[in-house]
């Protein structure tokens, strides 16, 4: 009878040192790749790095980010090993301004006729003791509306309310009115910034169950982004339910104007910040960042209909947050998981990137407020780049990409994106999705590595462990 030393059905030469070798080999691959990974994230010094930019002289700061016309503000969202910040890249590539008082920071707007002053939505947890009454909870959240001045750092806090949830976007609609993404209540709401008072509001629940969404009241709708457009009607996205919605502040919800259903992922899958082009500039349409799909797509209404008439997507990209179609045609993205901020050309490529980790929203000062100046995909001939899926006469460009790219996309759009996404999300902020799966291959091979050697051993797998008896 063969033995467990033999190696049934293998060449002659194949050896238990031979499987040895192989199983070290694969361990010490993957762990180079890990440490690749390691390396290429922290190649740009460090968070700690932006902010002692900031503290020197600016005509002495280091070029740090690729230059371009106007300067790019960015906001990140915080994961364990990094800190939320605020950062501004000047036309140089120089840090122009930094911060990292806050926990959160999501929405980043510039301050119309102020060509270096912005407003921001962030956000700081408070202690039990300083939370009111009625929230009943351990802690509770302090949500700021902030306008700063980039080349000063003078900063004014225009706006504050405690809730329970972080507030991710705020739209200014005059001097002293503020229209804000309540989260927390899952409403939209004016508010007069001088009296605090609450002059309009629109709920969720008067047009939604419920039992649709996410859990109800914990995380029912998501609410994550507002739009006053200029026709007087408001755009809201809600997450939880996969739907871009149209606001009548005098008669509410406009349903044959709603995008996408909740659960019917195709169209969009919990996406962030839509942004209305209007019919001046080809529209109407909607870009979006639709972020567990890992693709950028808009939509152009089309005789009473939604259709999609671009998208953009690649092996690179990971749960995107934000795009704004620049004045130049060009668009500005915001790669939250895959760590960076990067501008497409009207041909797809990019040409200009900045590392930067799990950002939330990036504006290019000088191009209006999102999307305002943008035109439509159709309007401006874009191509659409990579498996988004097109309605009508669209061009689609297939970009190359080498096998093992071509692999590690096969291998995520095959496992659940709310998973991918949500284990990236909480990992250290140097790993990214090829390095979670590089980390799960390694706990195989020792898996596998440590069965063959127990199959080899002399003890015989029963309760209580013994050796076998040949």
């Amino acid at each position: 009878m063969p033995s467990r030393d033999d190696l049934p059905s293998t060449p002659n030469w194949l050896t238990k040192r031979h499987v040895r070798i192989g199983f070290a080999l694969l361990l010490v691959v993957s762990l180079g790749f890990l440490v690749n990974g390691y390396l290429t994230a922290t190649e740009r010094g460090g968070e700690a790095d932006l902010a002692q930019q900031a503290d020197l002289p600016y005509d002495q700061r280091d070029q740090v980010a690729p230059p371009r016309d106007g300067a790019t503000v960015i906001t990140t969202s915080s994961r364990p090993g990094s800190q939320a910040e605020i950062v501004a890249f000047g036309e140089e590539g120089r840090v122009l301004y930094y911060n990292s008082s806050f926990r959160k920071f999501f929405d980043v707007d510039p301050v119309e006729g102020q060509p270096k002053t912005v407003e921001y939505v962030a956000s700081r947890e408070l202690p039990k003791e300083k939370c009111p009454v009625e929230a009943g909870r351990d802690n509770c959240i302090l949500n700021s509306v902030v306008r700063v001045n980039l080349t000063s750092g003078e900063e004014t806090h225009v706006f504050d309310r405690v809730t329970h949830k972080d507030w991710h976007d705020v739209d200014r609609l005059g001097e002293d009115r503020l229209l804000i993404a309540d989260i927390a209540k899952d409403r939209v709401f004016v508010v007069n910034t001088t009296t605090g008072l609450t002059t309009w509001e629109w709920d969720a629940q008067s047009e939604f169950s419920i039992q649709s969404g996410g859990f109800y009241p914990d995380d029912w709708t998501h609410l994550n982004d507002v739009e006053k457009l200029d026709d007087g009607r408001i755009t809201v996205s809600l997450r939880n339910q996969d739907q871009v919605v149209f606001i009548d502040p005098e008669t509410g919800m406009e349903e044959n104007w709603t995008l996408g259903s909740e659960d019917e992922y195709s169209t969009l899958y919990e996406q962030h910040n839509p942004d209305y082009i209007p019919a001046e500039r080809g529209g109407p349409a909607l870009l979006v960042a639709d972020s567990e799909n890992n693709r950028l797509v808009e939509y152009e209404r089309q005789d009473g209909e939604w259709v999609r008439t671009w998208g953009y997507t690649s092996a690179e990209i990971q749960w995107p947050r934000d795009a704004d179609r620049l004045p130049n045609g060009h668009t500005l993205v915001t790669d939250s998981n895959g760590r960076r901020v990067f501008e497409l050309n009207q041909q797809g490529e990019i040409v200009w990137e900045v590392p930067v980790d799990t950002p939330y929203e990036s504006e290019r000062l000088g191009t209006g407020d999102e999307s305002t100046g943008g035109e439509t995909a159709r309007e401006l001939g874009l191509p659409t780049v990579g498996d988004v899926g097109v309605s009508g006469d669209v061009e689609v460009e297939q970009k190359r990409t080498n096998p093992s790219r071509q692999l590690w996309t096969v291998i995520r759009d095959s496992l659940p994106s709310l998973l991918v996404n949500g284990v990236v999300f909480i990992m250290p902020a140097w790993i990214g999705f090829r390095d979670v799966l590089t980390v799960v291959g390694m706990f195989g091979v020792a898996g596998l590595w440590v069965t063959v050697e127990f199959y080899w051993s002399a003890w015989t797998l029963q309760w209580p462990l013994s050796r076998r008896r040949d």
